[in-house]
């Protein structure tokens, strides 16, 4: 309920004060678990990609910012799962690995932090690593103005428009072979290549 009454108050928010518009959405799979995997400039990221959504996701993210920011509650009650990412953090991969199970949708940011540019960085292996171990695709989604409306160095929200764009969904394992030992080095690379093109599809739409 408490979801539901935020998903509702931030589609209102993002399109009214930032003509939102959603493209590719339909490429979502319905049902299962997914890992849908955005670029990531901006901390109004995990909103806008939740309002853009049709299905209520789950999110795995930095345990300083789930567990113990002041926001830490709201995360949490949004489905915040807390990885900390200065170890093997296998209790927060395993519930991950639960939630897809389950056939919910997880939001990652693959980059694994906030970029200050629109370029697309260096992809973490975990994400792989977690789409194998649950036997659930990967959506790439490139995002498009939230960090021009909150920038990773600005504490100021600017209107600005934003575009969300979804790719096709992906099943890496069936791309590359998971025995070879290039396997997470092909897969992150793919799937860079692949929230780029989102991203590019998104600033043509602006």
């Amino acid at each position: 309920m408490f979801y539901k009454i935020l998903h509702i108050f931030f589609k209102f928010f993002f399109r009214l004060f930032f003509h939102l518009d959603v493209y590719g959405v339909e490429n979502v799979p319905k049902t299962g678990g997914v890992i849908v995997t955005p670029n990531h400039r901006s901390f109004l990221d995990i909103p806008v990609t939740g309002v853009a959504l049709t299905r209520r996701m789950c999110s795995l993210g930095k345990k300083e910012v789930i567990s113990e920011s002041r926001l830490g509650w709201l995360y949490q009650m949004l489905g915040g799962i807390p990885l900390d990412m200065d170890r093997s953090d296998l209790k927060g991969l395993r519930n991950a690995v639960d939630v897809l199970k389950q056939g919910n949708p997880l939001l990652i940011f693959p980059e694994g932090t906030r970029s200050l540019t629109r370029e697309v960085g260096p992809i973490k292996k975990g994400v792989v690593f977690l789409s194998f171990k649950a036997g659930v695709p990967i959506v790439p989604v490139g995002i498009v103005g939230a960090g021009e409306a909150l920038h990773k160095t600005s504490k100021m929200i600017k209107l600005s428009h934003l575009v969300v764009v979804f790719g096709k969904p992906i099943k890496l394992w069936e791309l590359f072979d998971p025995k070879d030992n290039s396997f997470y080095k092909k897969s992150t690379e793919y799937l860079r290549k692949e929230i780029k093109k989102c991203v590019e599809l998104a600033e043509e739409k602006l």
